[in-house]
């Protein structure tokens, strides 16, 4: 991510945003078939018309993402044998719905009051009538990610939406919310780490064989939702700024200038990072 270049390509800039994690999913035995769909940014005014149809008002790392790229799609076949059974093959994902599908999802339970109550270690969402809720992306058959505004001024905060009606707190935006995608690897059903349900045994495996580090450092990111961190991994709203002129070059630039700023400190989730090494020792 520390390159600097006249004109950076098309490429570059998705290998930027996603912070080499295809390099390290290259070195996995287990990996093949990593696809990425590339999708032209959106123009302030298709995302005005979003707003205003909706009433409300996007963050401004979300609109500048859809700015850059209207949606995201990274897949990857992960494969395996088990001992005495057949090949399994999952497919991983990084996959963000474009502007045009982040829709308004309804059929949840409303009160008189919208709040985000914190018991425990967790947080508790209440909405109202007031209250509006995204979709973001689909897990499964059984859950999405959704962008939640408990009513129309507040600012939106990520969360998974399982059946029956049950939502789990992610991230508090989207930047973190991305930023866990790839801290994850896009393994399949990752997102259920954060719901009572808890990882389904064969995402279990996935993780023990893909990045066994990981699951080890998610207590501590599911329970502690704010800390203040260095900058190392973090995503700077600013990466999904484009231009219309220069194909992505601001957006280079802005990743430069967040990495070289050490001084500065940003309020977000515990800083976690793609354990490349664990990786390669299991090719060993």
């Amino acid at each position: 991510m520390g390159f600097v270049v006249d004109k950076v390509s098309e490429d570059s800039f998705y290998e930027n945003l996603l912070l080499g994690l295809s390099k390290v999913l290259e070195k996995s035995p287990f990996v093949s078939n990593l696809a990425l769909k590339r999708y032209p940014g959106v123009r302030q005014m298709d995302i005005r018309t979003w707003e205003h149809n909706n009433s409300i008002a996007l963050p401004e790392d979300l609109k500048c993402f859809f700015s850059s790229s209207n949606g995201f799609s990274y897949t990857y076949d992960f494969s395996y044998e088990a001992e005495n059974q057949e090949k399994s093959t999952r497919q991983g994902k990084l996959e963000v719905n474009q502007l045009n599908d982040v829709a308004r999802i309804y059929g949840y339970e409303t009160k008189n009051t919208a709040q985000i109550e914190k018991v425990a270690n967790k947080y508790k969402l209440i909405l109202s009538r007031d209250s509006k809720v995204f979709e973001l992306c689909t897990v499964d058959e059984n859950a999405k990610v959704v962008l939640v505004y408990i009513n129309t001024y507040s600012n939106p905060t990520i969360w998974l939406y399982t059946t029956p009606m049950i939502f789990n707190h992610i991230a508090d935006d989207f930047t973190i919310y991305f930023r866990r995608c790839i801290a994850h690897l896009g393994i399949p059903c990752w997102q259920y780490i954060v719901s009572n349900k808890g990882l389904p045994e064969w995402t279990k495996e996935i993780f023990l064989l893909l990045a066994p580090g990981v699951l080890q450092e998610d207590k501590n990111l599911v329970e502690t939702p704010r800390v203040v961190i260095e900058e190392t991994n973090v995503i700077d709203p600013a990466v999904f700024l484009s231009s219309t002129n220069s194909n992505h070059g601001l957006i280079m630039q802005a990743m430069q200038q967040a990495k070289s700023t050490k001084e500065k400190k940003s309020k977000t989730v515990p800083k976690k990072q793609v354990n490349s090494k664990l990786v390669r020792k299991h090719e060993k």
